[in-house]
């Protein structure tokens, strides 16, 4: 058996990570080294009292640099199996891993797709079923996936996690996307393995389970970040904000981690109080038409939707826009500050907008991606319906995938569509 070094980073998930160093325990591993991010939930002491672990306990500073410090600590190895306290790994998932690695000498992480943030005991596996197959993978650039992957030494010779700027503060989300645009950049080569009843035939139907289903928890870590911040992990105003905004300026060629591609176009609309509501949400349920074809055609095809605020005293639109700012691309379920999901339904439509950013400044054109193809400013509802009426007739590309985006870069000016 090669060495493989297995690496867990884990805050407040002390009821998970028993059980997860009980699977791990049944593998052959050279070394377990679990990362204590500052838990506060009795981790530390109960860590102490176990037997062939390699323990840092330190300070909180996100998930990234706390992975760099299991690897920076860790004895050589062949392989590093990295894991989240918040995921039970399967049992014989290790060899299953190294088989696959072994039958794909290109790869050189397999990673597991979680598609749920919450999992029950009934739902997940507890072994590895099968098997992976190539029909049950696919390569990935935009997401490391090392929540739960089996990475070869090379993976991490000279690169490490990303600890500039937001990514040493405690948080969550974005480090895997950072990670995997530096590995695309240094040829590293990712491939996820995602069970098959997660996808669709070409007829829509749901395809029969083939994979594997992992028990996964966000513990206490959210809610401990929430008490210190008064931010959810995963909202506006959050680290996980400023680390998408980071990347974006720090990265400009990184696609967007939530959607396929550059937007295509981009609506800004410029506030004014709460009628500006009206036109973003006309702007989604106009746009919301275009999808993919083939087996993306449940996805909206990428756009954007900017709300300008050259008036920084607009209090009104402010205090309205602040706790409707979506993360999720396009989504139908938005976080408020207190932690409430609220979910789009018959009762609320008539309020609800969809995914914006909120931009501040004199020139409104300061807030598109440097990516973007088409965009143009709007004020009133009329405006966008002509907007989208001509990007959909004369501007809109002929596609069937991402890959096929508009051939140029431009602004679209109120002559063209008024």
């Amino acid at each position: 058996m090669p060495d493989v070094c297995a690496i867990i980073t884990t805050m407040d998930n002390l009821p998970n990570l028993k059980e997860t160093i009980a699977v791990l325990r049944t593998e052959h591993l050279s070394e377990i080294i679990i990362v204590n991010n500052g838990s506060r939930d009795g981790t530390k002491d109960w860590l102490a009292e176990q037997d062939g672990l390699t323990i840092v306990n330190r300070e909180n500073k996100g998930a990234g640099p706390g992975r760099n410090a299991g690897l920076n600590i860790a004895k050589p190895f062949d392989y590093a199996l990295m894991l989240d306290g918040g995921i039970r790994p399967l049992r014989g998932g290790v060899r299953r891993m190294l088989d696959y690695l072994d039958e794909n000498p290109e790869c050189d992480v397999i990673a597991v797709s979680i598609e749920d943030m919450v999992t029950d005991e009934e739902k997940a596996w507890r072994r590895w079923p099968l098997k992976i197959e190539g029909d049950h993978t696919y390569r990935n650039t935009c997401l490391s996936h090392t929540a739960y992957c089996l990475c070869r030494a090379r993976a991490w010779d000279g690169l490490r996690f990303c600890e500039d700027g937001p990514f040493s503060e405690p948080g969550w989300g974005v480090d895997d996307n950072k990670m995997a645009l530096d590995w695309f950049r240094s040829g590293i080569v990712i491939h996820v393995v995602i069970c098959a009843c997660h996808r669709n035939d070409e007829q829509g139907n749901k395809m029969p389970c083939t994979g594997v289903h992992v028990y996964r928890r966000a513990a206490g870590s959210f809610q401990r970040l929430f008490d210190e911040t008064g931010v959810w992990p995963n909202q506006y105003g959050s680290v996980y904000e400023k680390r998408v905004v980071w990347i974006q300026q720090n990265d400009p060629d990184m696609q967007p981690m939530s959607q396929k591609g550059e937007p295509w176009l981009t609506v800004v609309v410029r506030a004014h109080g709460l009628r500006t509501a009206k036109v973003i949400k006309r702007a989604h349920e106009l746009l919301r038409r275009y999808r993919f074809k083939g087996h993306l055609k449940d996805q909206w095809e990428p756009y954007s939707i900017i709300a300008w605020m050259p008036l920084p005293d607009d209090d009104v639109f402010r205090e309205w826009a602040e706790p409707r700012m979506l993360r999720q691309h396009h989504g139908d379920a938005i976080m408020l500050h207190d932690g409430t999901v609220v979910k789009r339904k018959q009762e609320n439509e008539p309020l609800w907008t969809g995914d914006f950013r909120l931009v501040t400044g004199l020139d409104w054109r300061d807030g598109i991606r440097p990516g973007a193809f088409y965009y143009a400013l709007v004020e009133t509802v009329e405006d966008v319906s002509a907007l989208i009426e001509l990007y959909g007739g004369t501007l809109h590309p002929p596609q069937l995938s991402p890959q096929d985006t508009p051939k140029e870069r431009r602004e679209i000016s109120g002559d063209e569509w008024r």
